[in-house]
């Protein structure tokens, strides 16, 4: 293979390698988005919408394009403010996460605020090319909100009493701030679950916690106290009333019941005296004569000891002096 064939055989062989790069070259243009995820395509630099969903795709090859794969069902978590044990708490106001916040009543409080986020495909490329760090945007705008809301605070609503009211507001604030600010991410939850005095405080700050709890304790048991005293109190005000509606109806129907029998005496005097031919006043002392003799008789016959008399003896009851 010496002749003229020979550099037609060079030529042929450095085409079909020309052409295998070519092509290879070319499939550098084929890329994948996973199921869980988008692809944004960068042409030169130059975000291209709308965002690929999952699957085999094709552009322009390398490195003409770029693949930005992004999660958008991801939850993302980030936490600020990891509790220190700084001597001096006013060093970690200078460092690059600061821990300790001042209160409204001016008083420091070391803070460890967690937040959740997804990334919003509506502002996908404000999140991914809007700034160099948008996470950095995030922590930033979630300290500035806390450090604004927590300056309005006293410390006890923020220690104790008040945080997850707190914790609200924040999530409130910070969300629309994020949206407003356009930073690209959907923000879930900030939480402050953790607030502590610094530790040169901290026993101060345990000693009026229990302070607080003993004053809680102290005004429970009281109330409790209150509200049994006020529950036996009424119960004896209920039986007072029973006892004395029951007396009421026992003296009134007494009450009746000698009424009735007086009317009833009047009315047998009046026909004794009308059948008997007298006039009322024989027969009312007839009457009272006789009922003069039974109330002696039974009387008589419930003491124990009898007296006998002999001969005539006058039983009229005595009279007053008045009378």
């Amino acid at each position: 293979m010496s002749g003229p064939s020979a550099p037609r055989s060079r030529r042929l062989v450095l085409r079909i390698a020309a052409g295998l790069m070519l092509t290879g070259y070319l499939m550098t243009g084929i890329f994948t988005v996973p199921a869980n995820q988008v692809g944004i395509v960068r042409r030169c630099g130059r975000a291209v919408f709308p965002v690929r969903t999952s699957g085999l795709h094709y552009d322009l090859p390398w490195p003409w394009v770029k693949i930005d794969r992004v999660n958008l069902n991801a939850v993302h978590t980030m936490t600020l403010g990891e509790a220190t044990d700084e001597a001096n708490a006013f060093l970690s106001l200078a460092s690059n996460q600061p821990t300790t916040f001042l209160t409204g009543d001016r008083n420091l409080l070391q803070l460890r605020i967690g937040v959740q986020y997804r990334i919003s495909e509506e502002f996908l490329a404000e999140w991914l090319y809007g700034s160099t760090a948008p996470e950095r945007r995030l922590r930033s705008l979630v300290e500035t909100t806390v450090a604004d809301l927590v300056s309005q605070c006293g410390v006890d609503f923020v220690h104790t009493q008040g945080l997850a009211e707190l914790n609200n507001r924040l999530l409130i604030a910070v969300r629309t701030a994020a949206r407003n600010q356009r930073l690209g991410c959907d923000v879930e939850q900030v939480t402050i679950d953790r607030a502590e005095p610094p530790p040169r405080v901290k026993a101060e700050f345990l000693d009026v916690s229990n302070a607080r709890a003993d004053l809680a304790r102290s005004i429970n048991e009281a109330r409790a106290y209150a509200e049994q005293r006020l529950a036996e109190s009424q119960a004896d005000a209920r039986q007072l009333v029973d006892t004395a509606i029951g007396l009421r109806g026992s003296k009134i129907s007494a009450a009746q019941g000698s009424a009735d029998r007086f009317q009833k005496l009047v009315q047998q005097i009046e026909q004794d005296a009308s059948l008997g031919g007298r006039e009322y006043a024989v027969s009312r002392n007839l009457t009272l004569n006789r009922l003069y003799l039974e109330t002696v008789r039974e009387i008589l016959g419930k003491v124990k000891a009898k007296v006998v008399l002999d001969g005539p003896t006058d039983l009229s009851m005595p009279r007053g002096s008045g009378q």
